[in-house]
């Protein structure tokens, strides 16, 4: 049971979107009443309770979970417990899965409860997409969190243990090519990513890290002779061109690096169905792999709510500008479950950028309104007028995708760069994330998250100063 005192705001999923709305609307609402004279600290819980909702104890940075696949990174790099994120705040976590939104009578039914709510903002993300081809989800890897990562690297390890001692027999039986050649036919490995957006070929990239550094493999063989594997990456696309809606100048550079790195690229290659070791195609060909990962789409995380809401073909949650449900008007949704359009009317991404901006527009928005119902009558909670807001508009502007460890291209403006330059504001972007997180939205980097001019001058000397840290060695703004 709520109090009748607070306003109680439900949080759904602890996702970019989730937890950046969390800890950003507690601090926009703690700011807003800073000066108030209520005699309440000034702090947000004197009016608010916030509940964060997830089936997880962490927060993912998915952004790396493709260098964790190839294990760059270790799970617990890209986890950060919940609890830790929150502490200090009044945010209550409840850690649990959600059934069933009931929104006709503000109730979220989760596994073991049933929670009440004022407002209500689901930030679920999104599930693969599988488009109905016959045994795709149950021959392939997905990878759309940190377990379905460790299930890919636990996958490739007894691979690369087959290959290397495959090698090394090799070398022992060079007089033998017989056996040899039959070793080969027994033991090819070819490992196959099939979707060729941002996540594909990232893994593609990783993977490719992992598969051809010869120095590791010369250093392990102990031998200075260079050493032929049949150990290949293949990235399958259903469409002429990887990364579709990405610009072509960039699309171009990301094919040569993975070109570069010995990823085989197939486009117009639409499958048709997946055997447990076989990718097969429309027109009959197949491919023979020991690992499928399926990378080919999204689509809205399935949630029931009760009446039923509008969804767009791939399962996403229609909103308003404001992110808000029209017949609905205390439930907003943000992130990739929800289909936000912009000002030309295309929806947006299912990207972190959009997700992240998308909360720090609602937090502040959640607040003004609060604080408007408090003025008002603190008890009007679920009459929303939001016509005087201003909707949600955002220009991308910097994409940067990563390739492998050590490999970036991006759009900076309308100018693709790829190198240190992209690996700079790769990093910054993800520290400045980071940061913004663990100081509870308080730290300078919070404001990197607003559009007005004077954000944008502070990110600027920001990014500045964290370049020329780097430059001295050091990590830190």
């Amino acid at each position: 049971m709520k109090s009748n005192n607070l306003l109680r705001i439900v949080i759904l999923g602890a996702g970019y979107a989730g937890i950046f709305l969390a800890i950003n609307v507690y601090q926009s609402f703690k700011e807003m009443h800073k000066s108030d004279k209520m005699g309440h600290r000034g702090s947000a819980d004197a009016n608010v309770e916030i509940i964060l909702v997830d089936r997880n104890p962490y927060h993912q940075l998915l952004q790396e979970i493709h260098l964790v696949a190839a294990g760059y990174r270790t799970p617990e790099q890209i986890s950060i417990p919940i609890n830790s994120l929150i502490e200090g705040t009044e945010i209550r976590f409840i850690q649990s899965n959600v059934e069933e939104i009931c929104a006709d009578e503000n109730k979220v039914i989760l596994d073991e409860s049933i929670i009440d709510y004022d407002l209500l903002a689901i930030c679920l993300g999104s599930n693969t997409k599988y488009f109905g081809i016959e045994g795709a989800k149950t021959n392939t890897i997905p990878l759309r969190s940190v377990d379905d990562a460790k299930l890919v690297h636990n996958t490739i390890q007894p691979l690369l243990s087959s290959k290397r001692s495959i090698i090394k027999d090799r070398i022992k039986t060079s007089d033998d090519n017989a056996k040899r050649k039959q070793s080969n036919r027994n033991h090819n490995v070819n490992i196959v990513i099939v979707g060729g957006g941002a996540t594909g070929v990232s893994l593609g990239g990783a993977i490719a890290d992992l598969l051809t550094d010869q120095a590791k493999l010369k250093a392990l063989l102990g031998t200075s002779t260079p050493v032929e594997t049949d150990l290949k990456v293949t990235i399958v696309e259903a469409l002429p061109n990887i990364l579709v809606g990405w610009n072509p100048e960039l699309v171009s550079r990301a094919q040569k690096i993975l070109e570069s790195k010995g990823v085989r690229i197939l486009t117009n290659s639409i499958v048709s169905k997946v055997e447990r070791n076989n990718l097969i195609f429309r027109d009959g060909s197949k491919i023979d792999s020991s690992l499928i990962i399926w990378t080919a789409g999204v689509k809205g995380y399935e949630i029931k709510v009760m009446p039923q809401v509008d969804k767009t073909i791939d399962g996403r949650i229609i909103v308003n500008g404001f992110c808000q449900i029209d017949k609905f008007p205390n439930v907003f949704v943000i992130g990739d479950i929800a289909a936000v359009q912009d000002n030309h009317g295309n929806e947006y991404p299912p990207i972190a950028q959009i997700a992240v901006r998308e909360a720090k527009y609602l937090a502040d928005l959640i607040a003004k309104q609060i604080g408007e119902l408090d003025k008002r009558n603190p008890r009007s909670k679920n009459v929303i007028t939001l016509e005087d807001q201003h909707i949600f508009n955002y220009d991308i502007k910097i994409q940067i995708l990563s390739l492998g460890i050590d490999d970036y291209v991006g759009l900076f403006g309308s100018h693709v760069i790829d190198g240190s330059l992209a690996e700079l504001i790769d990093e910054f972007g993800k520290l400045t994330y980071i940061t913004s997180l663990k100081s509870k939205g308080k730290d300078m980097s919070s404001k990197l998250y607003d559009d007005d001019l004077l954000s944008k001058m502070i990110a600027g000397f920001s990014f500045a100063g964290f370049a020329f840290a780097r430059w001295l060695g050091t990590r830190s703004f």
